[in-house]
């Protein structure tokens, strides 16, 4: 909660005045006779007097206790809560107008509307504020108007001073992730939870039996012992290793449904990282371009966690082609232990995608790579219109070549076996966490 400073207030008289001013000056104007003129005199000074009246009953700046409250790291492409709390100490109801001032590319509503906070009480107004980019910007000043009962007058001030704001990735959906799986309704976030039997995997728990169960799975002891089928529940082996490498090049940069291909796979990274510190995996993470950006060895723990989200706050995307030889070899060079890899990228023609594979071809042995890209719906549902003009014909000309190139790129990291995963880019995170998890059920790290 930060306490805001009430600086000197301007006398402030309301439109509304102004306007039952005008409406008392009609009869001057349109009628002729001392009476005309005496009414819309007479108009004027009781006008006058409420407005003086209105003004001693506002509640001064002096008497107001303004503060705000908001999350001391915000969350890119997600509503963040924003609380503006008044306390009104006075004898006198406070009828307020607020405006806040986040920084001008934040989406919400901005400007709250005629409120009120009774004598001697506080009231909490909550706003919401939804960053397009992570890094650092500032919140101004809150504008505030305290006006009498009438609306007619009162004064008008600005409360508090700039304050910093750090944008972060979704952690958001690292809180939501942790609380649907302690109460065990990931499902509801549209996570899977993938267990099988077999090699690669370690025993957890015994339950009742569930339509759909392996009966391989059964346990005939244990079914025995409780006179009903009970079924092993397995989970995936855990101290394993994984990198997370984000591609912060130039394909990299183009912005999606409201966030750019890389903020959607740096979400998706500090998902999959908190995830594998859960599982008590080693993860590690690789930011390249042209070059090496930043890279942090595998390890566990909730301090690997946080260096990587610090990490990812400070990532920019660059207007460079990305080395992906020259990445994957510093980081083959580093890892002494199987890892899955999972490499956030986008792919455009063949070109891009055989470079790739000629350096993942010397990983599959030893790593398992996972290649992690982002469908464009834009480009696909002009690829699909029926063009109506010559312009439009070409767009869909463009945009089908665009789609042809990709899906060949694709194909082409398929055909020599790499695992690739391509979404939508909302659904991006989701997806990668169903894919890290099927792959640690399946026993395939």
């Amino acid at each position: 909660m930060t306490p805001l400073r009430l600086p000197s207030p301007r006398l402030y008289v309301a439109p509304k005045a102004a306007a039952l001013l005008a409406a008392g000056a009609l009869p001057a104007l349109l009628l002729h006779g001392w009476w005309a003129y005496a009414l819309a005199w007479s108009w004027a000074w009781v006008l006058f007097w409420l407005a003086v009246y209105d003004r001693s009953q506002a509640v001064p700046p002096a008497e107001l206790e303004l503060s705000r409250e908001m999350p001391s790291k915000f969350s890119i492409g997600v509503p963040n809560a924003v609380t503006l709390r008044v306390t009104n100490p006075s004898p006198n109801r406070a009828y307020l107008t607020l405006r806040e001032t986040p920084p001008a590319a934040f989406g919400g509503v901005r400007h709250l509307g005629r409120v009120t906070v009774s004598r001697r009480d506080s009231a909490a107004f909550p706003l919401a504020f939804t960053p397009p980019a992570r890094g650092r910007f500032s919140f101004g000043e809150i504008g505030v108007r305290s006006l009498g009962p009438h609306g007619l007058a009162g004064h008008q001030f600005a409360a508090g001073s700039p304050e910093e704001v750090h944008v972060y990735p979704d952690i958001q959906a690292v809180d939501r992730y942790a609380l649907l799986a302690r109460k065990g309704m990931l499902l509801e976030m549209g996570v899977k939870a993938a267990r099988y039997a077999g090699a690669g995997t370690e025993f957890e728990s015994l339950r009742d039996y569930e339509p759909g169960d392996d009966y391989r799975d059964i346990d005939w002891k244990a079914t025995a012992r409780r006179a009903r089928p009970v079924t092993r529940r397995f989970e995936a082996e855990r101290s394993q290793t994984m990198v997370l490498a984000v591609d912060a090049g130039r394909l990299m940069t183009p912005r999606v449904t409201g966030l750019t291909k890389l903020d959607r796979a740096i979400n998706a990274a500090l998902l999959l990282a908190y995830l594998g510190i859960q599982a008590d995996d080693h993860v590690g993470l690789l930011v390249f371009g042209r070059d090496v950006q930043r890279y942090l060895p595998p390890r566990k723990g909730h301090r690997q966690f946080l260096a990587i989200m610090e990490a990812l706050f400070a990532v920019e995307g660059r207007l460079e082609e990305p080395d992906y030889a020259g990445a994957l070899r510093y980081l083959a060079a580093r890892l002494g232990k199987r890892s899955l890899i999972v490499l956030f990228t986008d792919l455009v023609g063949t070109e891009p995608s055989r470079r790739l594979l000629g350096v993942l071809a010397t990983l599959a042995p030893r790593h398992l790579p996972l290649v992690v890209t982002q469908r464009n719906r834009q480009v696909e549902a002009r690829a699909g219109a029926v063009p109506e003009t010559e312009s439009q014909v070409f767009e869909a000309a463009v945009a089908e070549d665009v789609l042809r190139d990709k899906a060949a790129a694709l194909r082409v990291l398929r055909s020599h076996g790499a695992l690739v995963l391509d979404v939508d880019p909302q659904e991006l995170s989701v997806a990668s966490v169903n894919r890290y998890l099927e792959l640690k059920a399946r026993g395939q790290l």
